[in-house]
């Protein structure tokens, strides 16, 4: 029966810090990331322990236990030894388990940072494996679920969670305050969600931000969590900015884009339709915890909203000028070095792409799906939300009309740089939703330092 206990396999030099991380990432990948050689199953009869590097807290870790549960039913072989990191410093953790020559097998990866784990060379091509599965056809997926994964024409990953970003709302909290439910086939503007959001702001005395005893706070339930991590490329092209241009440059000093970060600033700063670091808020701020009204999120959040009891419905993110929606997928990864490439492989794709194994994670809500034959499943499912709101995630992520990725401009995702870009943008961002700064004063800087890490992968 497959461990959730972590062990302490990777965790022995975290203490070390994340100044190291440059380092360890050069030892860990001395040459440039290339296919495997490839290597044979274990005889039969021979058992064989995997070890699984997990992230993401309890939910996933349970979903991913029920997974190794089942596969073991036909594969009684197969042990797996399992570590866990919570929060979003997995990748540090990573390295750190590569430097010490406690690499594991597989792990569950991150859109962020498969790009540059594979451009650093801890990732397995899984193009070979693909070409030689009998099980495995193109034809019986949706189009664009790899594009996290794929950097220079090979698959480096396999689609485990994820899907389209959609706007989740609390019915209650709509019904409480006398507005009827949006229809998920309608898409709203950018003012029309901020006038929504400051009729479901409530502070502590019941005010919203439309009476004149508002106090921005003492806030109790926002209107607005605008995605400022992932979701944050849609406001930009939404007022048609662009991130990454099909020259290779990143105009983040377009009018447009200083126009839709400022805009994102002050839903926070200015309308207080939405949680800012400039107030301080206490507990969590999510939908699942019923603290907001309306949510930027995506489809690997569904089972745990249903799992906190939510009342809630979809629509489309609201936009400026152009109507825009996204998604992706995060990958299971194999490490390039593991001593069983294929029984690895062979885990990894029933995780992600068989029929038996991605069942598991419609109906538990971690992944809208990326099988054809699983999309009657997904919209059928007797679980919130309703099927017209589900409807709208096949929407989002099949428009072809509305469907943007960052790098789709240059056919690569963030250029395969994007935690690294993501590291550097942070101080700039903390001082914009902080109030410090408005993007204009910054825009030029981060320009130039973001063209360079696209260039380069590396931050000046």
């Amino acid at each position: 029966m497959a461990s959730s206990k972590v062990s302490r396999r990777g965790f022995l030099r975290l203490a070390a810090g994340s100044a190291a991380l440059t380092a360890l990432a050069a030892c860990a990948a001395p040459q440039p990331a290339a296919a495997p050689s490839g290597g044979e199953a274990a005889p039969a009869g021979e058992g064989v322990t995997l070890s699984f590097f997990n992230r993401g807290g309890q939910f996933i870790e349970d979903v991913m236990t029920t997974q190794m549960n089942l596969y073991r039913e036909t594969h009684p072989e197969i042990e797996f030894e399992i570590n866990a990191v919570a929060g979003a410093n997995h990748q540090e953790a990573l390295l750190l388990m590569v430097s010490s020559g406690t690499a594991p097998d597989i792990w569950f990866d991150a859109n962020r940072t498969t790009g540059p784990l594979t451009r650093k060379g801890l990732t397995m091509n899984l193009e070979p494996f693909l070409e030689a599965d009998d099980d495995f056809n193109e034809d019986d997926f949706v189009a664009n679920v790899w594009i996290a994964q794929t950097y220079d024409g090979a698959r480096w990953g396999l689609p485990w969670d994820s899907g389209s970003m959609l706007i989740g709302y609390n019915k209650d909290m709509f019904d409480a305050a006398g507005i009827p439910h949006p229809d998920p086939s309608v898409w709203i503007t950018w003012d029309e969600w901020i006038e929504l959001g400051k009729q479901l702001t409530l502070d502590l005395d019941d005010n919203t931000p439309n009476d004149p005893g508002f106090d921005p706070a003492r806030v109790k339930q926002y209107g607005i969590l605008a995605d400022t991590g992932h979701g944050r490329q849609t406001y930009m092209w939404a007022n048609n900015a662009e991130i990454i241009a099909a020259d290779g440059t990143m105009p983040m000093d377009s009018d447009e884009f200083i126009e839709a970060m400022n805009w994102l600033a002050d839903l926070g700063l200015k309308h207080y339709v939405a949680p800012s670091p400039a107030y301080q808020a206490a507990g969590e701020i999510s939908l699942q915890a019923g603290t907001v009204a309306m949510n930027h999120l995506g489809a690997w959040m569904i089972g745990r909203i249903n799992d906190a009891g939510i009342n809630w419905g979809t629509f489309q993110v609201p936009y400026n000028k152009t109507r825009v929606s996204y998604g992706h997928y995060s990958p299971l990864c194999i490490y390039r070095d593991t001593e069983h490439p294929q029984e690895a492989y062979d885990f990894t794709f029933f995780a992600t792409c068989s029929r038996d194994g991605q069942k598991i994670l419609v109906d538990l809500g971690m992944q809208q799906p990326i099988r054809k034959d699983l999309r009657e499943d997904f919209l059928n499912d007797d679980d919130l939300p309703a099927k017209p709101d589900r409807q709208a995630f096949y929407d989002a992520f099949e428009n072809e009309e509305t469907f943007r990725w960052p790098g789709d401009t240059i056919g690569s995702y963030f250029g395969g740089w994007y935690q690294v870009l993501l590291d550097y943008w942070g101080p700039y961002l903390d001082r914009l939703w902080l109030g410090e700064v408005r993007w204009e004063d910054v825009a030029a800087e981060v320009r130039a330092g973001s063209e360079q890490i696209l260039e380069t992968g590396e931050i000046s």
